[in-house]
């Protein structure tokens, strides 16, 4: 709970929140869906900056690209029409297993990449399709990565403003460990292929709740870019996975456990995306 929350603000311009935001961050916090600030406790915060009513809760398509405002909700998004035509049910399905309706229904995208969660099943989702950010700070917008706006010191955090997918052709899977059904990962797993025939043209591997931040795996990545995808290129993958796995323990599982499934996860991704496409 924010005890001493004296101030709340709701801006009518991206400019106009981050200089409320900027101007006094260490007793700040941005307010989107609602679903961390309802957690936070902190004596410290004094000032809530509402993002409600800046535009960025639609979705729209290019020529070659989706674009989704940072206000969207998850829920929203995943049945969205145009997200629907360009990855097909990867998104409505992934996208599922993110807690529970009511949450989905409340917490937005932007809002689940902010806080940087070494769990967060969006940004390992997100960072498979290769989806980069719309940020504004003090020299106006940017288009960034989403490891460089993770990489980027809290003091400098960039307010998001949208997410842009591109339409690259690539097939997507999504796997989580959970140990119920709302309960965050403990091991995530979002992998992307594109195929030239069967032959696997390029790939994104990303691993995430290792328990740090998602990241890509650009051994495995590199190791089977030309292969068939088979069985035998899953194992392939597999072992590489389990051969470069970086992670820690927590009290949720062990290292040893999430390398276990991670491998298990990259293997079982590979298989499913050639049944669905060859």
């Amino acid at each position: 709970m924010l005890i001493n929350v004296k101030e709340y603000f709701k801006p009518t311009s991206v400019q106009e929140a981050f200089e409320l935001f900027n101007e006094d961050r260490s007793h700040s916090v941005l307010l989107a869906g609602g679903t961390t600030v309802a957690l936070m406790k902190s004596s410290t915060i004094e000032r809530i900056i509402d993002l409600e009513n800046l535009g960025l809760n639609s979705i729209a398509e290019n020529e070659d690209s989706v674009v989704a405002g940072a206000m969207v909700t998850i829920e929203d998004f995943r049945k969205n029409p145009i997200v629907q035509k360009h990855f097909g049910n990867f998104f409505f399905d992934a996208f599922s297993l993110v807690g529970s309706w009511q949450l989905r229904n409340m917490a937005t995208i932007g809002g689940s990449i902010a806080p940087r969660l070494g769990w967060s099943d969006v940004t390992t989702c997100l960072i498979a399709t290769g989806a980069r950010l719309i940020v504004y700070d003090e020299q106006g917008y940017k288009n960034i990565s989403i490891d460089e706006f993770n990489h980027t010191p809290k003091e400098k955090k960039p307010l998001i403003t949208n997410i842009i997918f591109p339409g690259d052709g690539y097939h997507y899977s999504f796997k989580k460990f959970s140990k119920s059904t709302f309960d965050i990962a403990i091991i995530n797993v979002a992998v992307g292929v594109k195929l030239n025939d069967d032959i696997i043209e390029d790939t994104r591997v990303v691993v995430g709740s290792r328990p740090q931040f998602p990241t890509r795996f650009s051994a495995v990545e590199e190791g089977i870019k030309g292969l068939k995808l088979d069985a035998t290129t899953a194992s392939i993958a597999r072992n590489l996975t389990f051969e470069n796995f970086e992670g820690g323990s927590n009290l949720k599982a062990s290292v040893e456990y999430r390398q276990h499934l991670a491998s298990m996860f990259v293997e079982r991704a590979l298989l499913e995306i050639r049944e669905m496409v060859l």
